[in-house]
């Protein structure tokens, strides 16, 4: 049987390892899910918040294992981790605190003959794929909401991540019913054949690329999809700007978890009259940052999660600089004993 193998990409130490879900064991963990929505349907809103707040407490508990967990599989300084973690006890907090306003009967026209309301239903069974870049985050965005509106959930986290994937399912299905959270380990062919089957939800975050094929599976099986794919997010810096709390803003928006976010800010438009002062202060503000170990407590940029991902930037560096761009700083990778990274600034 194939097996995932985690490897920390700071020292490319092995983390563990994790066998790959078979097409029988998928089969297997829908079938409970869809023996189990009725029941998780029926326990009522409170009951469901009243489980949740369990797996909650949990993710607290557990905060400095799960942290140090995401930092060895996919990179993210430290101290990153931990905010990921404290950030996915809030959101998910906020949900289970907020979930009743939401989800109550929406009475949306009455006069003396008609009442109509709008009443709000689970849909069943959540097939839910999220990326490795904010593990705990993307646990909570993705299939948390689900579980606290009814729906149970078939979790397939990345294949970068899996171990970290394992303690969530371990975690989680210690405070649940059987069948309510399972979840599937392996590549992008196993969220396929996972897609494929007896669902009633697509929920995944990932590339825009993938997202157009699981819409097309979502409009061809006339299921709901919830999709959060790629973007360019710009970042536009007026004449009347603080440059020193702009130049913050920007590196945390550009550089948080080495750049691996979905919503990071990918162009920077600036005054004309500015430009120059921005380019220098961004520089002087990343001769500061330090690169290194992950789980160094003063580190600030680890290293990227595989050695694909350096090769595409280090790809998109150099196509920067054919078409024009100048290198300010940094601009090819720093190697060693703490795996690879690359920090540039371009104009």
């Amino acid at each position: 049987m194939s097996k995932l193998i985690s490897t920390n990409p700071a020292n490319y130490e092995v983390v563990g390892e994790v066998e790959f879900s078979t097409e029988k064991e998928i089969i297997e963990k829908i079938k409970k899910a869809n023996r189990a929505k009725k029941e998780w349907r029926d326990f009522g809103l409170e009951k469901r918040i009243k489980l949740l707040r369990k797996v909650v407490e949990r993710f607290i508990e557990k905060k400095e294992e799960l942290a140090q967990l995401a930092t060895r599989e996919m990179g993210m300084p430290i101290s990153q981790s931990r905010f990921d973690v404290d950030d996915s006890v809030r959101y998910f907090n906020w949900y289970l605190d907020n979930v009743s306003k939401y989800l109550s009967p929406e009475v949306v026209f009455e006069d003396d003959a008609t009442k109509h309301t709008v009443f709000y239903e689970p849909l069943g069974v959540a097939a839910v794929i999220t990326p490795w870049n904010f593990p705990l985050s993307n646990f909570v965005w993705g299939a948390g909401q689900c579980l606290i509106a009814g729906n149970v959930v078939v979790y397939k986290t990345s294949e970068e991540c899996p171990m970290f994937g394992r303690l969530l399912e371990e975690t989680i299905t210690s405070c649940l019913p059987e069948g309510v959270f399972s979840e599937v380990y392996g590549d992008g062919k196993t969220g396929d054949f996972l897609v494929h089957q007896n669902v009633d939800l697509i929920s995944f975050t990932g590339s825009t690329k993938v997202g157009k094929y699981l819409y097309q599976v979502a409009g061809e099986k006339f299921i709901k999809a919830v999709m959060e794919l790629g973007g360019s997010a710009p970042g536009i810096v007026f004449e009347d700007v603080d440059l020193e709390k702009v130049v913050g803003i920007i590196y945390q928006n550009r550089f948080t978890n080495c750049g691996q976010m979905c919503d990071a800010l990918k162009r920077l438009i600036v005054h004309e009259s500015k430009f120059e002062e921005v380019v220098k202060e961004l520089k002087t503000h990343l001769e500061s940052i330090k690169v290194g170990d992950p789980q160094d407590e003063l580190t600030d940029i680890g290293p990227l999660v595989a050695k694909r991902q350096l090769e595409l930037l280090e790809d998109q560096v150099k196509d920067a600089i054919e078409k024009g761009a100048k290198v300010v700083i940094g601009g090819k990778a720093v190697g060693g004993a703490y795996g690879e990274h690359i920090t540039s600034q371009l104009y």
